[in-house]
């Protein structure tokens, strides 16, 4: 079954799901560049801030290429599949991060776009998803969506 009919026919919870797991690694993330801010002098903290703030940034992308999920979309029970139900490939993986940086952006807007276009999508996906070519399924759809 393709990913885009599972997703199709689910409701509003997955959406309330991916802001749950969203809250829960903008915590793990942010927590790479706070935790070093916080136990490093400024001195330190300052040459060495754009490592941190790297890990912050890889976060997303890694976690998603290497196992199709964050922590927080583990813990929501949720997972990022292709078009073809695997995991996103790197380039997919980096395209949903960059779109995550102004959809889901605490400073801005919250995650106010990306709730709009995920609500109205009827694949549930928010713009990233849409450009990227992937889908956020339930973790317990990942097998229909391999068949």
């Amino acid at each position: 079954m393709h990913p885009a009919d599972i997703s199709s026919g689910y409701d509003l919870q997955i959406i309330v799901r991916r802001c749950c797991s969203t809250i829960v690694d903008y915590i793990l993330a942010g927590s790479f560049v706070f935790v070093p801010h916080l136990i490093l002098d400024e001195v330190a903290f300052q040459k060495t801030a754009i490592i941190w703030i790297g890990l912050a940034f890889a976060y997303f992308p890694l976690f998603e290429t290497m196992y199709g999920r964050t922590p927080g979309k583990f813990v929501a029970g949720i997972v990022v599949v292709t078009e073809v139900g695997l995991r996103p490939c790197i380039e997919q993986a980096l395209i949903r991060t960059c779109f995550r940086l102004l959809e889901v952006n605490p400073v801005l807007l919250g995650g106010l776009p990306a709730g709009i276009a995920a609500i109205s999508s009827r694949s549930r996906q928010r713009l990233g998803d849409m450009v990227a070519k992937t889908y956020v399924l339930y973790s317990e759809d990942l097998s229909k969506s391999q068949s």
